[in-house]
């Protein structure tokens, strides 16, 4: 047998079941020598090989045969153990319910090319959101979770890694907590989130602790909740953190938000609040995500506040900005705030704006699979088709419905 640092480690984590102390004990060695071994710090002596091969040899079939069908990973390409070496490619996991190109790596033991990899198909999760919607990828994320999951479980990773391999579990947590909050499966967002908060804390991760308590905040309000969306906002702004102004804008619009739900006029005044703290840019300390702090969002989210105090045509005016400032490639967030655009054109009965709004999400319908924004379509379209609105109107609202029933059978 030709023996590497990682096929050290795995005869003693898969085949035997045991840890480096029991190990070292069983070889005759000290436990330092077992560690320098399984890092590759130090060569291997020739002493040291024979009791590995006459611990192999002594092994029972079961340890033998689970210490075989772990090195046999490396003839699928999922490790170089030959060599020592990490891969650079790894098996496909087929997921059928992906829209795109999107495999997941595979492996008996995570290294820091394994940890690189689920960095890298988060950052095409989230790609994948903002073009398709969330309907699709969230049972794709929660499977890459608890992949993840089930290999931070096992310990089968190099201990240099524990860290960030947590770190990593707690913002795939948060992703798929998104996902499923756009596939409108609220009950699994708040235990997704639940994963995401553990992970993070675990982790010391502070910067995507917060992104998820915004999220917890901004579920809180969606589920009609407005005072535990107030809560976890206050928790953040009375903290210790020092927040940059983007985190910080973030954060006074949630309190806004729960405010206005709440019917509390106050909440405008923080929205302007805000927007100050928005004006003063990006810094330095900004975390990784603030990047989607941007102008439509804040349009957006003063509309709905303003739709959440009545005042039907303000909304209107900023539910129109949110639509117009946002990027041509933003298509699942252009979809949505379409929704909400025609949502507010019918509360004011803007006839011949909301059937130019009505063919553009028609042209979306079948490219977006966001049920939260099918729920809001089949709430709006209905008050369409009453007797006191244009028959054009009423003509292209029912156009927009059997193309909404198309795509979701």
């Amino acid at each position: 047998m030709e023996w590497t640092p990682l096929r050290i480690r795995l005869f003693r984590d898969v085949g035997l079941c045991l840890s480096q102390e029991k190990f070292a004990t069983v070889l005759g060695f000290a436990k330092r020598t077992i560690g320098n071994a399984e890092r590759g710090t130090h060569s291997l002596s020739l002493a040291l090989r024979r009791a590995l091969n006459q611990a192999l040899e002594h092994a029972s079939d079961a340890q033998r045969d689970r210490f075989l069908a772990a090195i046999a990973t490396e003839d699928q390409g999922i490790a170089s153990l030959a060599h020592g070496t990490a891969p650079t490619t790894f098996p496909a996991l087929s997921v059928t319910t992906a829209p795109s190109l999107l495999t997941f790596p595979v492996r008996s033991y995570a290294d820091t090319a394994y940890l690189e990899s689920v960095q890298q198909h988060i950052r095409h999760v989230i790609e994948l959101d903002g073009r398709f919607g969330g309907t699709d990828l969230a049972p794709l994320a929660v499977q890459f979770f608890r992949s993840v999951h089930q290999q931070l479980g096992s310990g089968a990773y190099e201990p240099s890694i524990e860290r960030d391999l947590q770190a990593t579990a707690g913002e795939l947590a948060e992703v798929a907590g998104w996902l499923l909050y756009d596939a409108d499966r609220q009950d699994d967002v708040r235990r997704m989130n639940q994963e995401a908060l553990y992970f993070c804390r675990l982790a010391g991760d502070r910067s995507m602790e917060l992104l998820t308590l915004q999220n917890a905040s901004m579920h809180a309000g969606f589920l009609g909740r407005p005072r535990e969306a107030l809560h976890l906002a206050r928790l953040v702004l009375e903290s210790r953190d020092r927040l940059s102004p983007r985190v910080k804008t973030l954060f006074l619009v949630r309190k806004a938000r729960a405010l206005a739900q709440g019917g509390d006029e106050q909440a405008l005044k923080f929205f302007d609040q805000a927007r100050s703290h928005y004006e003063d840019g990006m810094r330095d300390t900004d975390p990784k995500w603030a990047w989607w702090v941007n102008e439509h969002e804040l349009n957006w989210h003063k509309g709905m506040a303003l739709a959440d105090l009545g005042h039907a045509r303000e909304a209107l005016g900023k539910f129109e900005q949110s639509v117009w400032k946002m990027a041509p490639h933003h298509v699942r967030g252009r979809y949505l705030h379409l929704g909400y655009l025609l949502g507010a054109q019918v509360q004011v009965g803007a006839w011949s704006d909301a059937e130019t709004t009505m063919r553009q999400i028609g042209a979306m319908v079948g490219h977006v699979a966001s049920t939260r924004a099918e729920v809001l379509l089949a709430r709006v379209l209905p008050a369409l088709t009453d007797e006191h609105v244009p028959g054009s109107t009423r003509d292209t609202a029912e156009q927009v419905t059997l193309l909404l029933n198309q795509a979701i059978t």
